[in-house]
């Protein structure tokens, strides 16, 4: 035999194909591989006790949602896609003008449907997601190739819930603020998280906030992009189906449709930075970190999120144990292309020998399988397809080469002997055969068996849809129908008893043979037993409906004073007259209670600014309040009176430069464009740096004093168009050429006189909130 790939591991050498018994067979008394982990049985066993209520329930294999979780998800993702196109429809983009269209929105009959149904699909989509997971795990369907796939599905999962983040941060309503408190409590101490906040989302000129809903808005849709992605790359090059039984569908719409009809979704209040996040509905499924970010535990929780993520990324890689490949033998194969067809992962190709058949003076044989090691999983159903013994799988014996005289011959999968009790691989009357998959039994070994002396066969396979590799089980049931090639012979036709049955349901099977014989998960039950399959997914739904409820207890009695600051030292506070604080200046928030300091922060500076929130927690009622911002030059009164604080509320104080000109942008461009002005050539923005020009550091300072009679305006302004009019000591005429006056036009040296004017030095040295340094345009 020659093998056309070598096995990425081998632990049984060729025992798997001569008959003898190998590590991956039980016969009486048989032994058990020992180099699997033994946790994923354990927890697959745990599962099928979980799931038996559904099981008692639907009173049918076929009629058990659990199995087609992953496929139902994919469905959700789609009911999801459809309804939230429905809904962007409808949708306007701004702190208020979001809050609003939804509003509108719940008012309106079939808009709320769809938007409820929205949401209710999107939390159903996390746990369907989730169990889908599980179920694959304990499976132990991360092994092998399938251990790249297990990581798209994990990362699929984590996009969704990052999806649905994103979803309930667009309706901007009390959620939205507690995901902004939740966002500012982990990330708050970066320059860019704190600085968006402040300046576009709590601060006074943070506008209508258009742009920042249609970012959150793109994202949305990127994430729902990422996750068809993931799900694609998940089950690409795979012949596994991706959508449920249409009953499936169907049933879970109409569950969807008439809970949304009955729960429909809930708005709350709007955002505003001047809320105590209080008592208010949380969904588990998409928000359950907020409770303990903002409960103190910020970055606690995000650690704990990441070690969970990476562990569910890491830990199958570390279980998995090795996974045989399928061995060829070349001259035994006829090219007949049923092991091609029947390979649930395209691990098969057809390719044209290499062989000196011409050189024999033979006709040219047609092509013959290869297999692709990397992409095999071990199934061995392609082994069941074929009937010239061209392939064996090592660690298996094919159940037709055991000694079953006299005995009731059961051959049961892995995932049904794991799960099953060791007292029957210990009764005599039996000869338990282990196959890695139903699928790998070939329809004529069932006569084999009997014309070896087997009193009965039976072949224990998984339930319609639960297949550890998709559809072995379905392509053994239509082998030994006739449905399927290689067909049974007509003289064994029927022999066989089949039962298809979940992981833990062994020993009843073979207690009560052929009690469960149909593995087509696509025929529909009628009657009694479809009710209780309606139950079971209409109950589910409704209890995700009602998890998005699920209360967060938050700090509805407490009150509190909310100081947000942005502000550059040196620069005047709106409110204020003079200039605050000198550049270079730290920030400190200073909050009295009923003439008792209550607290004392400091605002952290970013590119030149205190920008920053600070928060007081206060007793509800009238308090004497007095917020203060100390600087190097004293204190500044923010706010000095008498405050009635009410439950749930906070007093906002804001601390914030009065905008510049409108011409400053404009101007600083000028300033700085080669093209333009280009002034920073001779001239310095910092203090005391001289060029061929002064440092222009305060000139908005010492403008206005230079000539008498010129206002700092008129001085600028004639520095601009006559540079020699007035020399600055220390620098000589002819410096700086008149050539400004028609380089530039009036409105660009309008601009730049408008940004010269910022440049003070007790203004921080004109900031201007780009975080840059002024510079003077005077000689």
């Amino acid at each position: 035999m020659r093998s056309r790939t070598v096995p990425r591991a081998d632990p049984s050498s060729d025992d798997g194909a001569d008959g003898g018994d190998s590590d991956g067979v039980r016969t009486e008394g048989g032994t058990t591989d020992e180099s699997a982990p033994r946790l994923v049985p354990a927890l697959e066993r745990a599962t099928f006790h979980a799931e038996a209520p559904v099981r008692r329930i639907v009173r049918s294999n076929r009629l058990n949602p659990l199995p087609y979780a992953g496929t139902i998800s994919v469905f959700l993702l789609i009911v999801v896609v459809v309804t939230g196109v429905y809904i962007t429809l409808f949708f306007g983009f701004g702190y208020e003008a979001s809050h609003r269209s939804v509003e509108k929105m719940t008012d309106h009959p079939i808009q709320s449907v769809v938007r409820t149904v929205h949401r209710y699909a999107s939390a159903a989509l996390v746990l369907t997601t989730l169990v889908h997971a599980w179920r694959m795990f304990v499976a132990g369907r991360f092994r092998g190739p399938r251990r790249w796939r297990w990581t798209s599905g994990v990362s699929a999962l984590v996009v969704v819930w990052l999806a649905g983040v994103t979803g309930y941060w667009l309706v901007w309503d009390e959620r939205a603020q507690a995901l902004n408190e939740a966002t500012t409590a982990v990330g708050g101490g970066l320059d860019s998280i704190g600085t968006f906040f402040v300046r576009d989302v709590y601060g006074a000129g943070a506008g209508s906030g258009w742009a920042t809903l249609f970012v959150i808005w793109a994202v949305h849709i990127a994430l729902t992009l990422v996750i068809a992605f993931a799900i694609w790359r998940h089950v690409r090059r795979t012949k596994l189906r991706w959508l449920p039984p249409r009953h499936w569908m169907l049933i879970m719409l109409g569950a969807l449709v008439v809970a949304s009809i009955a729960f429909p979704a809930d708005l709350l209040e709007r955002a505003e930075a001047g809320q105590v996040i209080g008592d208010l509905p949380l969904d588990p499924f998409v928000l359950f970190l907020l409770p303990p970010i903002l409960g103190g535990w910020a970055w606690v929780t995000v650690l704990v999120m990441l070690v969970a993520i990476a562990a569910a990324l890491v830990v199958p890689h570390l279980l998995t144990s090795s996974t045989p490949v399928v061995r060829i033998d070349d001259d035994a194969c006829t090219g007949c292309e049923l092991c091609v067809t029947d390979c649930p992962f395209d691990a098969l190709v057809m390719r044209e020998r290499s062989d000196a058949d011409d050189e024999a003076g033979t006709q040219a044989r047609r092509p013959i399988a290869v297999v692709d090691a990397d992409r095999c999983v071990g199934c061995g159903i392609c082994v069941g397809a074929c009937s010239f013994g061209a392939m064996a799988l090592p660690g298996f014996t094919a159940p037709e080469q055991i000694e079953p005289a006299g005995k009731h011959v059961v051959i049961a999968c892995s995932r049904h002997l794991n799960a099953s009790p060791t007292s029957l691989r210990d009764d005599p009357a039996l000869t338990v055969v282990e196959v890695p998959c139903a699928g790998m039994v070939h329809a004529n070994a069932v006569g084999a068996l009997v014309q070896a002396g087997a009193t009965e066969v039976q072949v224990v396979g998984c339930a319609p849809g639960d297949c550890a590799y998709g559809y072995g089980n379905r392509a053994l049931a239509e082998r030994l129908s006739g449905d399927r090639a290689p067909h049974v012979s007509k003289r064994w036709a029927g022999t066989a008893e089949t039962d298809f049955v979940a992981p833990g349901g062994l020993a009843g099977a073979v207690a009560a043979p052929n009690a469960h014989p149909d593995a087509d998960a696509e025929q529909l039950v009628q009657g009694r037993r479809l009710i209780g399959a309606v139950a079971v997914v209409a109950t589910s739904v409704v209890a995700v409906a009602l998890a998005t409820r699920a209360p967060y207890g938050g700090h509805a009695d407490e009150s509190g004073v909310r100081v947000i600051v942005d502000h550059v030292p040196g620069r005047v506070l709106e409110g204020q007259t003079d200039p605050s604080g000198r550049s270079g200046d730290t920030v400190d928030v200073v909050v009295t209670a009923g003439g008792t300091e209550v607290a004392r922060d400091a605002v952290q500076i970013r590119s030149g600014a205190a920008v920053g929130v600070v928060d007081v927690d206060l007793d509800p009622g009238d308090v004497e309040i007095a917020v203060s911002l100390v600087q190097s030059d004293g204190d500044t009164v923010l706010f000095d009176g008498l405050a009635t604080l009410a439950a749930g509320r906070r007093l906002v104080v804001q601390a914030i430069d009065v905008p510049p000109p409108p011409g400053v942008d404009a101007g600083r461009k000028v300033f700085t464009d080669q093209a333009l002005g280009g002034c920073d050539v001779c001239h310095s923005l910092e203090p005391d740096v001289q060029r061929v020009g002064p440092s222009l550091s305060g000139v908005a300072d010492r403008a206005g004093d230079r000539v008498p009679g010129l206002n700092a305006e008129q001085y600028l302004r004639q520095s601009v168009l006559d540079p020699d009019a007035y020399v600055v000591d220390g620098f000589r005429a002819g410096q700086m050429l008149p050539i400004y006056g028609e380089r530039l036009s009036d409105d660009q040296i309008d601009s730049l006189i408008d940004y010269l004017q910022t440049l003070g030095t007790e203004a921080g040295q004109g900031n201007t909130d780009a975080g840059e340094q002024d510079s003077e345009a005077s000689p």
